[in-house]
């Protein structure tokens, strides 16, 4: 190897290490996404929160967490006293993170719609999904929309016939049903920025 061709070399393996070293940084840099509640978890909580008779909350998942743990443990009796006291699936539920409206009827299960709060504007856009569970079923219902505009108007159905999340069965829901929204919405700019909706329910049009 000549004089020429070994400064060749050693300037492009700088120049690689350099890339690899600036390219490692700027992934440093980069905030790593909140981590997201297994569908476990979250049906666990959400269930906790209705045994309790919590019909809404909202906010981060540690508020959802808090606000499920100063209701405090129950008894068989006073768990299904809270857990009749539930809202029908119908009507409009106010909170400070968004506004629900939900809709029911025998023929069509239980329309909604999720409007965010003017608090979320600086989030800009969002990703927004949800999770929904009837009688302990999670509906396959919804995808994920990315990357709306926090002022978008979020909706979509729960059909009173579903397909059930992880079965080949699909589920009718009955008069009666114990019914869970979980709404979750990410900012897309940042990640680590976002908030969650919650409203329990008793499906009986």
């Amino acid at each position: 190897m000549t004089a020429r061709s070994r400064r060749i070399a050693v300037a492009a393996a700088c120049g690689a290490a350099l890339l690899l070293t600036t390219t490692g940084a700027a992934q440093a840099e980069i905030p790593a996404p909140a981590s997201s509640p297994s569908t476990g978890d979250v049906a666990a909580l959400l269930a906790q929160m209705r045994e309790q008779g919590i019909a809404q909350a909202g906010g981060s998942l540690a508020d959802l967490r808090k606000q499920a743990a100063a209701a405090g443990p129950r008894t068989t009796a006073t768990a299904m006293a809270a857990k009749s006291k539930l809202p029908k699936c119908r009507g409009t539920f106010k909170h400070a993170a968004a506004t629900v409206v939900l809709q029911e009827s025998m023929k069509h299960g239980i329309p909604w719609v999720v409007k965010l709060t003017a608090a979320n504007a600086p989030q800009g856009r969002v990703n927004f999904n949800a999770k929904i569970f009837a009688n302990k079923r999670e509906a396959n219902v919804y995808q994920e929309h990315p990357n709306k505009q926090w002022w978008y108007q979020f909706h979509g159905p729960l059909p009173r016939k579903f397909d059930v999340k992880g079965s080949k069965k699909d589920y009718k829901m009955q008069r009666g049903d114990d019914v869970s929204f979980l709404w979750t919405w990410r900012s897309v700019r940042d990640p680590r920025s976002g908030g969650y909706r919650v409203v329990n329910c008793e499906f009986k049009p």
